[in-house]
Order: C-alpha cells, then sequence, then structure tokens
C-alpha cells in the first residue's frame, strides 16, 4: 500500500531529506531490488518517476540487493573518489535495468555539500527496452565511511520536466542528523 509522503524534512534512517508535497511512498515489495532501509517515492507512478533514497551503504555493500545468487553487483569502498562514486552509480544502475536492455549515462559530475558533508551530483540519462527513456539527478556523500545517495528519474520528456526542481531540490537538501 502507498503511503503519503509528509511536506517538510522526513529521516529515513540517519538521513534527512526536505521532502515537498505530494511524494507517496512506494511499498518495499514494489522495489525488489531495493536494499533494506531504502525508500522510493513517486508522484505519477513508478514508471513515469521515481525518487529514491538508499542510507548508509556500508564499505564492502552494494547500493542494490541482487535477486540473483550469481549476479555480480558493484561494491562501495569508502575510499572512493567523486569518479569513483559515479562509476558505481552508473554501473549499479545498469544491473537494475537489465544488462544488455538498458544503456545509461552520466555527465556533469559536480560538487555539493549536503550539511556538513561535501559530496557530488550528477545527471543520468538511460534509455530502456520496453520502457520509456529517463532523465535524472544522483546525489551521494560518505560520511563515517557509508554512503548516502538519493537518485531522481523521470520519463522523458514530461515527468522529468513536471518534477525536476522538485526532485533537485530535495536531493540538494539531504544531510545528516
Amino acid at each position: 500500500m502507498y503511503s503519503l509522503v509528509g511536506a517538510g524534512p522526513v529521516a529515513v534512517q540517519a538521513l534527512i531529506v526536505d521532502a515537498g508535497s505530494g511524494w507517496n511512498r512506494a511499498p518495499s515489495h514494489h522495489t525488489r531490488s531495493a536494499r533494506e532501509n531504502t525508500e522510493t517515492w513517486t508522484k505519477d507512478g513508478m514508471l513515469l518517476d521515481r525518487l529514491v533514497i538508499i542510507p548508509g551503504i556500508r564499505d564492502g555493500e552494494s547500493i542494490l540487493q541482487s535477486q540473483s545468487e550469481t549476479a555480480a553487483l558493484p561494491i562501495f569502498r569508502a575510499d572512493m573518489l567523486p569518479n569513483e562514486i559515479e562509476e558505481l552509480v552508473e554501473s549499479s544502475m545498469l544491473k537494475l535495468f537489465g544488462e544488455g536492455r538498458a544503456a545509461l549515462s552520466t555527465e556533469n559530475l559536480r560538487p555539493h555539500r549536503f550539511g556538513t558533508n561535501m559530496g557530488v551530483l550528477f545527471d543520468l540519462s538511460a534509455t530502456v527496452t520496453d520502457s520509456p527513456a529517463y532523465r535524472g539527478l544522483a546525489g551521494a556523500f560518505i560520511a563515517d565511511d557509508k554512503l548516502y545517495m538519493m537518485y531522481f528519474l523521470g520519463a522523458v520528456p514530461y515527468y522529468f520536466d513536471k518534477h525536476k526542481n522538485e526532485a533537485t531540490a530535495i536531493i540538494e537538501s539531504a544531510r545528516l542528523q
């Protein structure tokens, strides 16, 4: 069952974001590849737009939860450089969409301060077989040897443009308690 996300500060474990209005929290069974404690929000439905908040990924863990014991997922290392975090997200999202079924690219890697922690923002583009094309934004930072990340994907052209500003504001507001 979907539930309404209240406007204002929302805690996802130790990560706090300033939510806008009208977001719906998806039930965990709709996001089977999501790690425990990950939240996925949508405005118009998961196929059209999604904002994903992934708190506290430990050194040696993957961003996603594998649905197959034979699938190797890229893992986070606490000493990753900004471009390596970008590559980790790109590789992980290719696994999410299905290798051979998607083309994904990232660009415009730039620094961003998340509360007292320096991190990065970068843009995403994905073309997926049997799905709409997507554009999005990802933000991530490392604190206490854990990766905190958020990303937004919206179907282009309409849904990305419709929710881009609000999703960007939520991602940029992320900080630790």
